[in-house]
């Protein structure tokens, strides 16, 4: 049965974790502000690949107002998650009563029409190249195949960890999935023509800046990590480097069993073929830039 709870019921669950919150809003909805902690997952994307949100036995559905969530909610218990729950009038009704909101940064959710497009041609390329059908490249990947076509299509601009799943299954560097094809020569890269990738819940953004074509062994990104949240990132081709500088606040690098703080202005250099993960424990946002590096073999 579906449990229907007021905002200030919602935050007290929130609060006490081992709960996973979803926001099934569009990204342009999601760009005016969401429930913190919540991830932003489209209706429209958990009705094509719902086992691929990996979604927890206990589920907190959002919208603007309550109409989607229900709906999420029926294709939640369909699907044997334990408990679902609705908040009383969505996001609206959430603002309506006080309760804090978290606003995207900018530069983490324009031009994703442009970038859809780009990924999807990208997608299709390498798999017409290879030779694979849809169905292979979803059991190499992991992503539904419905979800694939919807990628391909550009009807949906993939997660970050989406992206690496596809990038690793193709062995190409991330950067060919975002690459346009361009002359060589002089090119500026202006910040109003941005095409971040976003993570899960909007919490982490990458802007790749360029690389000197697609089978470049380099890459260069713009990183955003929001206050008190984490990115883990799976391990990279064996042989793959990581150059990293913060350029504002403060993170913490988990690789493996070691821990490094950095402040503004410090870097690190590491190799990234083990599991890590960025962590902000501040109250103020993070930005990184990050030159990645591949072995020639890749």
């Amino acid at each position: 049965m579906v449990r229907s709870v007021a905002p200030r019921d919602a935050q007290e669950l929130i609060a006490k974790g081992d709960i996973d919150v979803v926001d099934v809003r569009e990204s342009h909805e999601w760009a005016t502000g969401h429930v913190p902690e919540a991830r932003l997952i489209p209706l429209g994307q958990l009705r094509t690949d719902f086992a691929g949100a990996e979604l927890g036995k206990r589920v907190l559905f959002l919208c603007e107002r309550g109409g989607r969530s229900q709906q999420a909610a029926q294709l939640a218990e369909q699907n044997g998650v334990a408990e679902v729950y609705i908040m009383d009038g969505g996001t609206a009704e959430w603002r309506a009563s006080g309760l804090p909101i978290t606003v995207p940064p900018k530069s983490a959710v324009e031009e994703t029409t442009e970038l859809d497009a780009i990924v999807g041609e990208n997608l299709k390329r390498l798999r017409s190249e290879r030779g694979w059908s849809l169905d292979i490249v979803a059991g190499m990947t992991g992503v539904g195949r419905q979800t694939l076509g919807q990628i391909e299509l550009g009807r949906t601009v993939p997660s970050l960890g989406t992206l690496w799943k596809i990038a690793r299954a193709f062995d190409v560097p991330f950067s060919v999935l975002l690459a346009q094809p361009t002359d060589l020569g002089t090119r500026i890269f202006r910040r109003s023509n941005a095409r971040p990738i976003l993570d899960a819940d909007g919490r982490f953004s990458s802007r790749a800046l360029f690389s000197p074509d697609d089978k470049g062994r380099f890459e260069f990104y713009e990183l955003f990590l929001a206050a008190r949240s984490r990115e883990e990132a799976e391990a990279h081709a064996p042989g793959t480097r990581e150059n990293l500088l913060v350029t504002q606040g403060r993170l913490v690098l988990e690789l493996g069993k070691e821990t490094f703080e950095l402040a503004k202005g410090d870097a690190i250099a590491f190799t990234a073929d083990v599991p890590h993960a960025y962590v902000n424990a501040s109250n103020e946002e993070c930005w990184m830039s990050l030159v990645m590096t591949y072995p020639r073999t890749l």
